[in-house]
């Protein structure tokens, strides 16, 4: 109750006159509402207080994957080795012209400039998708070379149909950056020979920043380093997980119901660290090497990974580090079905009453083939 009656409420901005009225609208439904719900048996109380969240498995995976690049990342500097070349944009590029100089000396003092040009830049596999997306494949069609892309493989590999566009990174599509890497490591001579191509069919022979530095990472063992972990997890965990939950046949699934799933995919990132020798050993199969022991969807991408692993003396550490970030991130995302937890302790009856879809694509819009 307003003390001061009328002329105190009449006192009240029109904002906390309707403040007020909630306030009282809300306890008036308390109230009316406490006695028949006391009144209900323990079944129906548990079935009207039932609240189940649960998160998009899309994200759940892109997260995972995330998670795999910040601890690759880290890695190299745990191994007390060079890591990928820097990726700087034109401004920077100027600015640390020496730096990117092999022959400059690395206990050389930056200039405050040079420092905040250094600390803006990026390096990496993750990077250089981004890089060969913007290029191959920009979102605007006036830029890039996307159709050249599509002429230019499909001459060079001597296909019948025009070669598929290069994974939509520049629209940072689900999954496309582990395409993206799939697809320049399975391809990797003819993306080298084509940013020449670029370079010397231009009037002035040269490549812009953005070309020169995936020419340059395209030729850095690191970088390609990055991009055979990124592939092998895309491989490995990725597509098998997608097949579970967005694939054909998956849209009646429900949510609550992929416990187990995700139980299985840390379960299996886990066996993959306690035995590299499932993807790094003298007899690698799919069966045991992928999360539903399915052939690999992209047969091509793992034989030019395994081809190209004896080039890459760090791939096995920089790889697990990869699986063991996805770990410490799958953990964390698909915490909704601990062990005890509400999902876990729901009965089948319950889960059908709060169904869910895996994925929140109603909300996101196309996201696209997995």
């Amino acid at each position: 109750m307003l003390d001061g009656g009328f002329e105190a409420w009449n006192a009240l901005s029109p904002a906390e006159q309707t403040e007020r009225d909630v306030k009282m609208m809300d306890n008036i439904v308390t109230v009316l509402g406490r006695e028949p719900y006391n009144a209900l048996n323990p079944s129906d109380h548990q079935r009207i207080d039932l609240f189940v969240w649960g998160g998009c498995c899309m994200h759940k995976d892109l997260n995972s994957f995330k998670g795999g690049n910040n601890e690759m990342m880290l890695e190299w500097k745990k191994l007390g080795v060079t890591g990928p070349i820097l990726l700087a944009n034109k401004d920077n590029t100027a600015l640390l012209q020496n730096l990117l100089d092999p022959a400059w000396p690395q206990d050389a003092v930056l200039t405050d400039d040079q420092l905040r040009a250094f600390e803006a830049s990026t390096r990496g596999g993750v990077k250089t998708a981004a890089l060969a997306g913007a290029i191959f494949n920009n979102k605007d069609d006036k830029k890039g070379q996307a159709d050249r892309h599509v002429d230019f493989m499909t001459h060079a590999l001597g296909l019948g149909a025009p070669h598929r566009r290069f994974p939509d990174t520049n629209n940072t599509r689900f999954g496309s950056h582990g395409d993206a890497a799939a697809e320049l490591i399975t391809y990797l001579p003819q993306y080298r020979q084509m940013m020449e191509v670029i370079q010397w069919s231009k009037q002035n022979p040269s490549l812009t920043n953005i070309e020169k530095n995936l020419r340059d990472t395209l030729n850095n063992v690191p970088t390609l380093t990055e991009l055979a972990a990124m592939a092998i997890y895309k491989m490995v965990i990725t597509h098998p997980y997608l097949r579970r939950v967005r694939g054909p046949g998956t849209e009646s699934t429900n949510h609550l119901e992929l416990g187990p799933l995700h139980h299985s995919v840390r379960d299996h990132i886990q066996k993959i660290m306690d035995n590299p020798d499932l993807l790094f050993g003298s007899d690698v199969r799919y069966q045991t090497a992928t999360l539903d022991g399915l052939e690999w969807a992209d047969s091509k991408a793992m034989k030019a990974v395994f081809e190209l692993l004896p080039a890459l003396p760090h791939v096995k550490a920089i790889t697990l580090a990869f699986f063991r970030g996805a770990l410490t991130t799958w953990i964390r995302f698909s915490a909704e079905f601990a062990p005890g937890g509400l999902i876990d302790t729901c009965t089948a009856t319950e889960k059908q009453l709060a169904w869910m879809p895996s994925t929140n694509d109603d909300n996101e819009g196309a996201l696209g083939a997995y």
